[in-house]
């Protein structure tokens, strides 16, 4: 087999400068298939060839791979992730090729991008709403990921040899603080009032669920009343003692849309007896009022949703778990106010849930169980985005050096 990666010079050619290789040798041919690429300065030449000799020399393809436009693998490789990623991921990826295609071309050779033009990308990104300012760290590190994904796959099916993104560096991410909300501040919020106004029982569950169980806000309003499960009532008063709520993926039916629980993690939560107390009063109204299969969704809003998913049916376009309902941030402003919390950091129903794992990560020894408990894929996400050290444990480590110094 001929292995030797030739440079030669053709005056005739526009481009005289030629490196010329030979593929793999075919036993049904009994030949190996030739190939060239040219160049206008020698210096090109004799990098391409240093290139290529290297890339043999770990491994690669002899082979020229097919020739491949960067519409043509976007539009293939989302049609066949479609299968295994939940519409929210697909979004992701969506944003990603549109930026792709954008910079570089609908009729961009997927071969002819290199790690200098991958990496002038990354260092390009910017808006595509046409808004002021640029691009934050962490849309430019998810962005850089996702392209590293997609042209990772694009290795293994055989369409380039080397990944362009695969050296680039991940942005250096400045980890957004939080308002870590005191158990104090939380009951301040369930108790909240300004005049006539109370906040709802169902928003009263709503959080409870978030800071009590740690649930997401596409579980919460996804929750079934048959997600939750009762143990015996207690012998002498016969009230529920004990619940346990269980997070699972649930397919679409002709009248009902469809839940997908992130990173596909099922798992079982026990019911602390405050947001058990909250849950019992809420049952108790529905059997009153209304009748709907959701927990912390009324009726108007239950009739809502399946106009929605109906429509969605009809259009064919994909139902995401937020789409159970609308204006929950804004709701959850007004009632922060109501209760008179001043946030030092950001604070949304999110954070809620965050408290929760802190909470958890604070009084259970084993970051496994906290890392089950909120559903995560990789304990890394659990303890790097969730845990926060707030100021009392800060307290508690200065006085802990305090008293070791401390002299008789």
């Amino acid at each position: 087999m001929i292995t030797k990666i030739g440079l030669y010079k053709d005056s005739r050619k526009q481009r005289p400068w030629v490196v010329r290789w030979f593929g793999e040798y075919a036993p049904a041919t009994g030949k190996q298939k030739r190939y060239s690429k040219s160049f206008v300065r020698k210096r090109d030449a004799e990098e391409f060839q240093s290139k290529m000799t290297m890339e043999f020399k770990e491994g690669q393809q002899r082979d020229k791979p097919e020739e491949v436009t960067l519409k043509e693998f976007c539009k293939e490789w989302l049609n066949v992730r479609k299968i295994e990623f939940q519409p929210s991921t697909i979004a992701i990826y969506e944003n990603a090729t549109a930026r792709l295609l954008d910079y570089f071309g609908n009729n961009m050779l997927l071969s002819d991008i290199t790690a200098f033009s991958a990496t002038k990308f990354i260092s390009e990104l910017h808006r595509l709403d046409g808004k002021e300012g640029g691009l934050s760290d962490w849309s430019r590190h998810r962005t850089l990921r996702n392209c590293k994904t997609m042209f990772e796959a694009a290795v293994d099916w055989g369409l380039i040899g080397k990944n362009p993104f695969a050296c680039i560096k991940r942005p250096k991410l400045v980890q957004q603080n939080w308002h870590y909300m005191t158990p104090a501040e939380f009951k301040q919020l369930l108790a909240a009032s300004n005049g006539k106004h109370n906040i709802p029982l169902r928003w009263k569950v709503t959080y409870a669920l978030a800071y009590c169980c740690g649930l997401r806000l596409g579980e919460i309003l996804n929750l079934r009343w048959d997600d939750i499960h009762c143990k015996e009532p207690g012998s002498k008063s016969g009230h529920v003692r004990e619940a346990e709520i269980k997070i699972q993926s649930r397919p679409a039916t002709a009248t009902t849309p469809p839940f997908v629980v992130k990173d596909k993690e099922a798992r079982t939560i026990p019911v602390p007896k405050l947001c058990l107390a909250l849950l019992i009063d809420l049952k108790s109204y529905n059997e009153m009022t209304d009748q709907t299969p959701y927990v912390v969704l009324n009726e108007q809003q239950y009739r809502t949703v399946l106009r929605k998913w109906k429509i969605r049916q009809k259009h064919k376009k994909p139902w995401f778990n937020r789409d159970m309902q609308n204006n929950t941030l804004s709701t959850f402003k007004r009632h922060i106010r109501w209760a008179k919390i001043e946030p030092d950091e950001s604070l949304s129903l999110h954070t809620l849930r965050k408290c929760c794992i802190t909470n958890w990560a604070n009084s259970i020894t084993n970051p496994e169980v906290v890392r089950v408990l909120a559903g995560h894929f990789d304990l890394k996400t659990t303890m790097q985005y969730y845990c926060q050290v707030d100021k009392e444990q800060k307290a508690k480590a200065t006085a802990a050096i305090d008293n070791l110094l401390k002299t008789n």
